[in-house]
């Protein structure tokens, strides 16, 4: 009898149902990325490459020209999270944001260019190309008035269009292997997506922000030539719909976006209730900005984007360190922010 005890125990045991862990994720990850294919990365690219598009029929016209980037440039920050799979650095190329967006523009090299008709896009002097090129082309009296200026300007659209336009088709064959590959680990979709997530939202509050007002490490005062599109006067508009972007990555569709994800780890409703919770004071700190806050006469020590830019810092506690923490997502890029 004494024999058959251990056996009776060990079938017991058998019997009694497995213990959930307590952060065991109960989502069906495949569903979130497609969501995410299919509602913003795609339709996001081909918007943009649309833009492009028209921006390169008024490119003549000044005035249609200036409304025109305006709008690829909104377009544009549509789909500057998503700097991952297509998009990503490889060799000599940089990421899609890096090669047709980086700022500030070399002034003085772009008038050598345009006065040598030097068309080398392929360089690594990516400060005399991309979609901060063209606003000082077409915002700046000087840079109008420039001989060779036009054509200077339709050849790097031509650029930024054929670089827009090779993401995008490549996207096609990618997409389900973006879909497929749906784990947390390091390489896999969901780390790339949140990943690129956080790194845009850091790009935000550092460079876009922190860094013309002279606030990044080693700076002592605000530097207007930082500002991200300081001869359009655009910069606050620009940073509305970066961070707006950024808020509806967050959300993503009804129940299939992080938030859903979240919602499915243990602690993830208190996490989202303290980060909408800071996204409506970073809100709140924007619309208490003026698009005047960006000029030479006004950055230094500026009190509304200071505040900002601290609004920003709090929210990067819950973004970045709180919400890989929950979803088991590592943070795979240096970003020297110390958070």
């Amino acid at each position: 009898m004494k024999k058959l005890l251990p056996l009776v125990l060990i079938f017991i045991m058998a019997c009694q149902p497995d213990k959930t862990p307590e952060n065991q994720v109960d989502f069906d990850r495949t569903v979130f990325l497609q969501s995410y294919a299919d509602d913003f990365i795609r339709p996001a690219y081909q918007s943009l490459k649309e833009e492009l598009v028209e921006l390169s029929n008024a490119i003549s016209n000044r005035k249609e020209a200036q409304a025109q980037w305006k709008e690829v440039y909104f377009a544009f920050l549509k789909v500057t999270p998503y700097n991952f799979g297509p998009a990503e650095e490889d060799v000599l190329v940089k990421s899609l944001t890096e090669e047709i967006a980086t700022f500030p523009v070399d002034i003085t090299l772009i008038q050598e260019k345009i006065q040598k008709n030097n068309f080398q896009f392929e360089d690594f002097r990516r400060d005399s190309r991309g979609l901060l090129t063209l606003e000082y082309l077409l915002f700046n009296d000087e840079a109008w008035n420039l001989n060779g200026r036009e054509e200077y300007a339709q050849k790097c659209l031509e650029d930024i269009l054929e670089r827009v336009s090779e993401v995008d088709s490549r996207w096609e064959n990618y997409k389900n292997e973006f879909i497929l590959n749906d784990g947390t680990s390091a390489g896999s979709s969901t780390s790339a997506l949140y990943n690129e997530f956080v790194k845009s939202f850091e790009g935000l509050k550092n460079f876009k922000i922190g860094l013309p007002l002279g606030l990044r490490p080693g700076q002592t005062s605000a530097v207007q030539s930082n500002v991200e599109a300081r001869f359009s006067g655009y910069s606050l508009d620009f940073a509305k719909q970066h961070f707006e972007t950024l808020v509806s990555i967050w959300n993503g569709s009804p129940q299939k976006g992080f938030k859903a994800y979240l919602n499915s780890v243990e602690g993830g409703e208190a996490l989202i209730l303290s980060a909408e919770e800071q996204i409506q004071a970073v809100q709140g700190a924007f619309q208490a900005c003026d698009s005047s806050d960006f000029s030479e006469s006004n950055l230094d020590q500026n009190p509304n984007l200071i505040i900002l830019h601290t609004e920003l810092q709090k929210l990067t506690r819950f973004f970045k360190s709180d919400m890989s923490s929950l979803l088991g997502i590592a943070i795979t890029y240096s970003s020297g922010d110390g958070d």
